[in-house]
């Protein structure tokens, strides 16, 4: 990647921008000066060989695996030498932005607002959609993937999609299984979206983080 691709301090400083966020998007990539700089600021909340949070956290979600109250921390992780992804402000030991986390109108509009090629050509891997049982499944489309049409759609306007990893066995989906012996280790090849929407709908509808003000 060019020197010139990466987020920077002093890119940040010159470009007006009155916040981090506000000049770096998660999915950029940074120099090594951003990752020291965040890391001088305080001790990190989270520390590991491939990624690190910082400290303070920047705000506070419903997070999806306790559905509890809880701080959400820039995180930076190792994409090459010298060189880290902002992965915007995640949940403790995650790296996905809070943002994912949010209710849809629709598995159309998911995969739309998810839509995202690496080096503009294979899709980015998904976040999980989330239910507000805490029930959570992989939903996949794009180029090479289980999915109708197998293609790179923006539009999100798939007929069926790649399911994957349910965190229980779901029947509604158990028609569609490649290894029926491990229901939640599995791959669905081929989902309907409307088979998709009734599997949500089943378990309470999108998980939203939003903190809810009265």
């Amino acid at each position: 990647m060019a020197r010139e691709e990466l987020k920077t301090i002093e890119g940040w400083h010159k470009s007006g921008c009155n916040s981090w966020d506000e000049y770096c998007k998660p999915g950029d990539m940074v120099d090594q000066g951003v990752a020291d700089y965040f890391l001088d600021i305080l001790p990190p909340r989270t520390m590991t060989r491939d990624y690190f949070q910082v400290g303070e956290p920047h705000s506070h979600a419903i997070n999806p695996k306790t559905m509890k109250n809880c701080g959400t921390y820039a995180t930076f992780a190792v994409r090459g030498k010298e060189i880290w992804e902002y992965c915007g402000n995640c949940f403790p030991h995650m790296c996905v932005d809070v943002e994912k986390f949010k209710k849809r109108d629709s598995v159309q509009a998911f995969l739309h607002e998810t839509y995202k090629l690496v080096c503009g050509i294979a899709q980015a891997p998904r976040p999980h959609i989330f239910c507000k049982d805490g029930f959570e499944m992989s939903v996949q489309a794009g180029d090479g993937l289980y999915c109708e049409p197998r293609v790179n759609l923006e539009s999100g306007e798939y007929a069926t999609c790649e399911v994957g990893y349910p965190s229980q066995k779901e029947e509604l989906l158990m028609s569609y299984i490649e290894d029926p012996t491990e229901p939640t280790k599995a791959v669905y090849p081929y989902v309907p979206v409307e088979v998709i929407e009734q599997v949500i709908e089943k378990h309470g509808g999108w998980f939203d983080a939003r903190i809810p003000f009265a």
